[in-house]
C-alpha cells in the first residue's frame, strides 16, 4: 500500500480482517506501523473498488465523461485483449507500452519487464521521473548506481534538503525512528533546509527557509566555505575520485595515447596516468605543450571561491552568515582524518551527511542540484564513512558512468536515453502522452497503438494534466487496478486486481545500513472473490497472445533463477510463482515463508562500509566522478544530432522557451556542465516569467494522510484522522496574505502560465513570504469517486513542464504563480 514495505501481521476473525499490526520480526519497521498501514483494512474492504470486468461503450475517452461501462466476463476480456496484443505484435511490437508505478511494489517489476521483453517492446515505463529520478541519475553519474542513506546510527550533523520523512519519503519509517532517536536522546543536530516548515522542519534543530530552486547555490557556497576553512579531505579526493585529473580548456580530461586520464605527478613534474604517479597533485595548474590544464578540483575551487557572498544571499534568500555557520559546523563535525574501529575494522570516521530525496531532484536542474550535494559530501570524505552518506551497489561500469549513446531516432515512446533525455535510465513517465499525440514530432519510427496501465494513475501524477489526457485519448488502453481512478476512466477495458492483503507477492523490501531481508505477502481474505491477480493476468495474456514460453524465459532471467525455474508451457498462479522464487532466492522451504513472512540478516561492517566506495580506492581502480566529464561528451553528441535534425532543435526550444540556436546551445552547455553552477539555480520559469505578473514561487509537497496511492483518497479512516485530513489548502505566509487582502479560509485563484485553480487559503508563518505551497493527492475528479474524495485541489493542473534534460525528471517545484481572491 505504501513503498516503505513495513512488515505486518494481520488479525483475522471468522474470515474478516479485524486489525493490522507491525511485524516485530521485520528489521525495517521492527513492529512499528503508521496509521496509513493500520488503515489498510479499508483498502481491501473499500466499496468503491473495481469488482467486475468493465468494457467501454462510449467512444469519448475524456475521463470526465461517463464511459458507459458494460460488465463482461474474464473470458471475453482476455480474448479481446489477447486479440489486440496479437495484432500489435504482428504489425510492430513496439506499438505496445506498459505503464506502472505502484505495480512495481506489488508483484515486482521483474514480471512486468519480462512481459515487455517477451512481447518485443522496449516500452516499459515506471513512474520514477515523477518522483526522484534526478537524484538517482546524479548518483549514477557520480558513483555508478543509485541508493543512498545517511549512516544515522553514528551521524552527528545531518543536513536534510527535501527528504521529508515526517510526511513522506520511501525510507520514512526507518529514517523517522532512527533520526528522532538520535536527535532527542543523543544530541545529533538535524538541519532542515526547505521553503516550507514541514513536520520534519518542526522537529529539526534548525529550519532554514530557502527560496525554491536555489539549493544548488547554497551547496556551492557551503563548498566555498569548507575550502576556505580547510575542511577538505584531500586523501579521499585523491584516492577515491577523479578530482586530481587534469582538465583542458575544452572541459575534457587530458589523456594519453591509450585514452587514459592523466594526473600531475608533483615529484617528477610531469603528467602521467594515475597508477604511475608517485605524488599526485590535487590542486594545481600546469602548462603542457603550450596548453593550460587544471585539476578538476582546482576548477571547482576557483569557481566556488569566485561566488559573491551578497549575491548568494540575495539569490538563496538565506543570510550568508547562516550559510557560513552551517558550513563550519558541517566541517567541524566531519572529523577529517579521524578513524574509528568497529568489529576489528579500522574505518574512516566522518559523522556528517547531506541527504535528499525529492526536494532537490523534482526540478529542471534536479540532477545538478544533487550533484552539488554529492560533491559537498565528497569534499569532507563522508561517502561510505562511518556516520556519513552510505551508497549502495556501486558499479564502476554502470552505463551512466559513461557518455550516453543519445539514441536518435528514439527507440522508446518515453524518449529515455535518446538525444532528448540522454541519461534517463529510469524512464520518463510524463513523456509518452506527448509522444502518443505527436510521434512524428520526436522522430519516433513507429506508431504507438496500445497501452497497459497497472496500478498507476499517470494523468494525475504528472504536470500539465490536460495534455496527458489528450495524449492518452489516442491509444487503445487496458487498465489493471483496484479503483476506477482518472486514468482507469479512460481505459477501453478495466481488469480488477486483488489488493496486497488478497494475493501472493514476492515482496520488495527496504535495506537499511545494518539489515536486509526478503519477504512475501500472502492472502488474508478475498473480499469480492476475484479470480485473478496481476501475476496471473500476465501469464494468461501471454498464453492467449502466443508468447507464454518467451515470457517464462524472460521471467527466469529477470529473477536469475538457476536451480528452480519456471517451466515453459505452464501457466502459474501467484502462489506457485512466489513459492518458486522464494525457495530459489532464500534456500528455505515455502512453509517457512508462510509461517514467518520473511528472512532477515544483519549487515556486517565490511558490507556496510567497505563494499562500495572501496571499489574506487587507490591505484588500479576506477574513480568516482567528482567531475562528470561524460556529460561533456554527451553534450557533443547532442549538438551533433541537433545540427542534423531540425525537429530535435525545435523540441528543445519549446521545452526551454529559447528562440534562437545560439541561445539554445549556450543553455545546453549550462545544462550539461560537468560541475554544478550558479546558473542551475535559475530554471526556465524563474527566468522567463515576469516578476510582477507571477511574483510567487510554487512548491509542492505531500501530506502524511495521503501518499502514493489512489486508495488513500477513498479511505474514510485517513480522511477523518484529523479535522482537515480530507482536504488541502494553498499555504500562504500570513504577512504576505494580509498585504493582498486575503484572510484565512478565503477562496483564491492560483494561476500560472499553464492554467489556474481555485482553492482555499490557509495562512501560516511557516512558509517564505515569496512562496506558496500546495500538497498533492487532492482534487480528484473521477466520476465514481465519492464527494469526500474530491475535496481540495490538484496542483498538477498548473505545474509547468520544463524537464531535466539529463535525467528526464519532471520539474514540479519550479513554477511561478500569482494569487488573487476568487
Amino acid at each position: 500500500m505504501y513503498v516503505n514495505f513495513c512488515g505486518i501481521r494481520v488479525r483475522r476473525v471468522n474470515g474478516v480482517i479485524r486489525q493490522i499490526y507491525g511485524n516485530p520480526e521485520s528489521p525495517y519497521n521492527k513492529g512499528h506501523l503508521c496509521p496509513k498501514g493500520q488503515a489498510g483494512i479499508f483498502h481491501t474492504y473499500n466499496p468503491y473498488r473495481v469488482k467486475a470486468l468493465l468494457k467501454r461503450t462510449n467512444p469519448n475517452k475524456d475521463p470526465r465523461e461517463d464511459p458507459k461501462w458494460k460488465e463482461i466476463s474474464w473470458e471475453e476480456a482476455f480474448n479481446e485483449i489477447a486479440k489486440k496484443l496479437k495484432e500489435v505484435r504482428e504489425k510492430d511490437p513496439r506499438g505496445l507500452s506498459f505503464h506502472w508505478s505502484h505495480g512495481k511494489y506489488l508483484i515486482q517489476d521483474k514480471f512486468l519487464k519480462a512481459f515487455c521483453k517477451a512481447f518485443g517492446t522496449p516500452n516499459n515505463i515506471h513512474r520514477t521521473s515523477v518522483c526522484e529520478t534526478a537524484r538517482h541519475v546524479a548518483d549514477e553519474l557520480t558513483w555508478g548506481y543509485h541508493g543512498i542513506l545517511p549512516d544515522l546510527d553514528y551521524t552527528k550533523y545531518y543536513i536534510n534538503m527535501g527528504a521529508n520523512f515526517s510526511e513522506a519519503e520511501q525510507w520514512a519509517r526507518w529514517l523517522d525512528r532512527t533520526a528522532m532517536r538520535r536527535v532527542v536522546d543523543e544530541g545529533m543536530k538535524m538541519i532542515v533546509i526547505e521553503p516550507r516548515l514541514s513536520n520534519l522542519g518542526a522537529k529539526a534543530t534548525e529550519w532554514i527557509p530557502i527560496k525554491p530552486g536555489k539549493d544548488v547555490l547554497f551547496l556551492l557556497a557551503m563548498a566555498k566555505e569548507l575550502i576556505k576553512e580547510g575542511f577538505v579531505d584531500k586523501d579521499f579526493l585523491v584516492n577515491y575520485t577523479d578530482a586530481p585529473f587534469l582538465v583542458g580548456e575544452d572541459k575534457k580530461f587530458l589523456r594519453d595515447e591509450k585514452g587514459n586520464p592523466l594526473v600531475w605527478d608533483e615529484k617528477n613534474s610531469k603528467a602521467v596516468i594515475y597508477d604511475n604517479a608517485e605524488k599526485i597533485s590535487l590542486d594545481t595548474e600546469v602548462e603542457i605543450d603550450n596548453k593550460k590544464y587544471k585539476t578538476a578540483f582546482r576548477i571547482f575551487k576557483e569557481y566556488v571561491l569566485s561566488l559573491d557572498d551578497k549575491e548568494v544571499e540575495e539569490i538563496t534568500g538565506v543570510l550568508y552568515l547562516k550559510i557560513k555557520k552551517v558550513a563550519r559546523e558541517f566541517g567541524e563535525n566531519a572529523h577529517i582524518g579521524e578513524t574509528i574501529e568497529i568489529e576489528g575494522h579500522k574505518l574512516r570516521y566522518r559523522p556528517c551527511a547531506i541527504h535528499t530525496f525529492r526536494g532537490l531532484s523534482a526540478k529542471e536542474y534536479g540532477t545538478q542540484n544533487w550533484r552539488a550535494g554529492l560533491i559537498v559530501n565528497m569534499l569532507v570524505g563522508a561517502i561510505d564513512a562511518v556516520g556519513g552518506l552510505l551508497i549502495h551497489k556501486a558499479n564502476p561500469d554502470y552505463r551512466n558512468m559513461k557518455p550516453s549513446k543519445c539514441e536518435y531516432p528514439p527507440k522508446r515512446v518515453d524518449l529515455a536515453e535518446s538525444v532528448f533525455y540522454p541519461h534517463a535510465t529510469h524512464n520518463v513517465a510524463q513523456q509518452p502522452a506527448y509522444t502518443y499525440a505527436e510521434p512524428e514530432k520526436y522522430g519516433l519510427p513507429y506508431k504507438p497503438q496500445m497501452a497497459i496501465f497497472y496500478a498507476t494513475n499517470r494523468i494525475m501524477s504528472t504536470a500539465d494534466i490536460e495534455k496527458q489526457i489528450e495524449g492518452f485519448k489516442k491509444i487503445y488502453s487496458v487498465n489493471i487496478n483496484v479503483v476506477l481512478d482518472e486514468t482507469a476512466q479512460m481505459a477501453d477495458i478495466v481488469l480488477p486486481d486483488k489488493t496486497y492483503l488478497e494475493d501472493y507477492h514476492f515482496s520488495p523490501t527496504r535495506w537499511t545500513p545494518d539489515s536486509e531481508h526478503k519477504a512475501i505477502r500472502q492472502p488474508v481474505v478475498n473480499v469480492f472473490n476475484l479470480k485473478y491477480g496481476a501475476t496471473e493476468i500476465l501469464f494468461e495474456l501471454a498464453k492467449r497472445a502466443g508468447f507464454l514460453d518467451k515470457f517464462i524465459e524472460e521471467v527466469n532471467k529477470a529473477f536469475k533463477l538457476k536451480e528452480k525455474k519456471f517451466e515453459k508451457g505452464k501457466v502459474y498462479n501467484s502462489k506457485e510463482a512466489v513459492k518458486l522464487i522464494w525457495e530459489e532466492s532464500t534456500g528455505k522451504p515455502f512453509d517457512y515463508a508462510l509461517k514467518n513472512g520473511l528472512v532477515a540478516k544483519k549487515v556486517d561492517v565490511k558490507k556496510r562500509y567497505l563494499s562500495n566506495a572501496e571499489k574506487y580506492n587507490g591505484k588500479e581502480k576506477p574513480k568516482m566522478h567528482f567531475y562528470t566529464e561524460q556529460l561533456v561528451h554527451t553534450m557533443e553528441k547532442v549538438f551533433e544530432i541537433m545540427d542534423k535534425n531540425e525537429n530535435v532543435k525545435k523540441v528543445y526550444m519549446e521545452w526551454y522557451e529559447e528562440n534562437d540556436e545560439k541561445g539554445l546551445k549556450k543553455l545546453l552547455e549550462i545544462k550539461f556542465s560537468p560541475l554544478p553552477l550558479k546558473e542551475h539555480a535559475f530554471p526556465t520559469p524563474h527566468i522567463k516569467r515576469n516578476e510582477k505578473e507571477f511574483p510567487f514561487y510554487l512548491t509542492t509537497y505531500k501530506r502524511m494522510y495521503r501518499n502514493q496511492t489512489d486508495t488513500h483518497a477513498l479511505n474514510p479512516v485517513l480522511n477523518e484522522i484529523a479535522h482537515d485530513a480530507d482536504t488541502n489548502y494553498v499555504l500562504i505566509n500570513t504577512k504576505t496574505a494580509r498585504n493582498l487582502g486575503i484572510n484565512d479560509g478565503d477562496r483564491v485563484y492560483v494561476e500560472s502560465k499553464t492554467g489556474k485553480i481555485r482553492a482555499r487559503v490557509q495562512l501560516t508563518q511557516g512558509i517564505r513570504p515569496d512562496t506558496v505551497a500546495i500538497s498533492y493527492h487532492y482534487g480528484r475528479f473521477s466520476k465514481v469517486f465519492p464527494s469526500y474524495a474530491k475535496k481540495g485541489v490538484m496542483p498538477n493542473f498548473i505545474i509547468e513542464l520544463h524537464p531535466d534534460i539529463i535525467s528526464g525528471m519532471n520539474s514540479f517545484n519550479d513554477t511561478k504563480v500569482k494569487v488573487y481572491k476568487a
